[in-house]
Formats: C-alpha cells, structure tokens, sequence
C-alpha cells in the first residue's frame, strides 16, 4: 500500500499538472492575474476589438458629403466583416441548441435590415441630408455588431 506522503505528493503533482494550463503565463501580464489565463485572454481581445471598432466608428464620422463614396466603400467592408462575423458565431452557437441559433439568426436578420435601409439611404443621400444619413448608417452598422456581440458571441 502506497504512503499518505506519497499519495499526496501525487495528488498535488496531479493537481499542478491539470491547473497549470489553465493559468498559463497568468503572470506575464497585469490583466491575467488571479484569474484564467483563456478567459481573460478572450475577455480582453473583445475589448481591443471594440476599442478598435470605437476608433473606426469616430474616424468614420468624420467623413464629408464629398467623401460619400469612399464612406460607403468603408460601410460595405464592415458590413461583409459583419456577415463574417455572423457565420463565426453562428457556427460556435450551432452547438449550443436550435433557440440559440434561432435568436441569433432573427437579431441579425432585422439588424442586417436595417443596415441594408440605410446604406441605400446613404446612398441617396444629398449635401443637406448627409450628417443625419451618415449617423443613422453608423447607428445601424453598431446595431448589426451588437446583434453578433451580445449574448451570442459568449453562448
């Protein structure tokens, strides 16, 4: 029969052996300490993410009447990213159960809707219109990504 000592060092030496890839490199950064390594590493990649978009949308507000092509350029890119997106999150929710995927086709088919609406009003869009198109287009590009962002994405 095995010792207690040894019974408990092969505990603890399981123990380390299962934690520790959990915890990798936790102390190489400020942000993952004390915590899980992966979830804190996804927690703050959505962060620089929406830190990037948040930049990408401020900078697209500063787009004129006379840019207008070049801002529709740049809606339909982030539109093809969000349908991206979409397919991304609707694959991670596949597994989940049919609701989830169901709740997250029904999000993004109204926001991709409402996106399409005012990208088309975007185009249509004259000098005097322009500021009030352009906001509601970007209101509705946050929209579609908060449709993909929410409680989808973590599912």
């Amino acid at each position: 029969m095995l010792s207690k000592t040894v019974l408990m060092a092969g505990t603890i030496m399981m123990s380390v052996a299962v934690a520790a890839p959990a915890y990798a490199d936790a102390q190489k950064s400020s942000d993952q300490a004390g915590s899980m390594a992966t979830d804190d590493a996804m927690k703050s990649d959505a962060e620089k993410m929406g830190d990037k978009a948040g930049a990408e949308y401020e900078k697209a507000k500063d787009f004129t009447y006379e840019e207008k092509n070049e801002f529709l350029a740049w809606v339909e890119e982030k539109s093809n990213q969000l349908g991206e997106k979409y397919d991304e999150v609707s694959a991670r929710v596949s597994d989940d159960s049919e609701d989830a995927v169901d709740e997250l086709a029904e999000a993004w088919d109204g926001a991709k809707e409402n996106l399409n609406e005012a990208y088309e009003d975007t185009k249509d869009a004259s000098a005097e219109t322009w500021e009030t198109v352009k906001a509601k287009t970007l209101e509705a590009l946050d929209n579609a990504e908060q449709a993909l962002s929410d409680d989808h994405a973590t599912e």
